[in-house]
């Protein structure tokens, strides 16, 4: 098994030796020997706080992959557990969100198209059937209104 260690080095040619990752570090990991910083590697919790400081970009963040002992990977690798067969609530919540976000998205909104057009069409009609009631004179309404009233005149004549 593998792992990953990250590691802070400096440049010893870019480094100045201005002593900004000295004050930044907070574990003091960092001292200025021979005009260079140092990183005491043991010290160091990789917080890059000293990279991101330095204004010569001299501390570098290195990456490297580490071998680990058969001891240490018996403790590291757990045994996994049985697996369950997934409740049939498990496993229909993922269909069943996907059918309510559908539903959400694309039926209400035209639904709601719908019957708000509907209501409006009713909410027209009404008003222009009152209208044209409101136009027609009461004369007219007798004369052209139930056959009975006019065959009683046809018939008392």
């Amino acid at each position: 098994m593998n792992s990953n260690i990250a590691m802070l080095y400096v440049d010893e040619h870019r480094c100045s030796g201005c002593g900004v990752c000295v004050n930044v570090c907070p574990h003091g990991a960092i001292v200025i020997e021979n005009g260079t910083a140092s990183i005491r590697q043991a010290l160091c919790n990789h917080c890059e706080a000293c990279a991101a400081a330095c204004p010569e970009r001299a501390i570098l963040s290195v990456t490297e992959t580490a071998l680990v002992p058969e001891a240490d990977r018996a403790r590291a690798v757990r045994p996994q557990e049985p697996s369950r067969p997934a409740s049939v609530v498990a496993r229909a919540a993922p269909a069943l969100g996907a059918a309510l976000l559908f539903f959400g998205r694309e039926v209400v909104p035209r639904v709601t198209d719908y019957v708000l057009d509907v209501v409006d069409r009713r909410i027209h009609q009404d008003s222009t059937d009152l209208a044209e009631r409101s136009q027609v004179p009461a004369d007219s309404q007798t004369a052209s209104g139930s056959g009975r009233r006019r065959r009683r005149r046809h018939r008392g004549a």
